[in-house]
């Protein structure tokens, strides 16, 4: 088992928790990313959630020596 990527899957998912409830508890506006003239806020999370399941699924992989 790879710590360092469950330590960081783990903290992938938490950010991209922690966005989620952001962008829907608070106002529209607030949070904020901008692909060209559009407010997309849902590109961090989508990327963060796709790095840390991706990072967990990988942590276990057996490694040959």
């Amino acid at each position: 088992m790879n710590k360092g990527k469950v330590v960081g899957g783990i903290i992938c998912l938490a950010l991209a928790g922690l966005l989620g409830v952001a962008m829907f508890a608070l106002p529209e506006g607030k949070v904020v990313f901008m692909i060209g003239d559009s407010n997309v806020p849902w590109v961090p999370v989508v990327v963060l959630a796709g790095i840390g399941v991706a990072l967990l699924s990988t942590a276990w992989s057996r490694q040959s020596a």
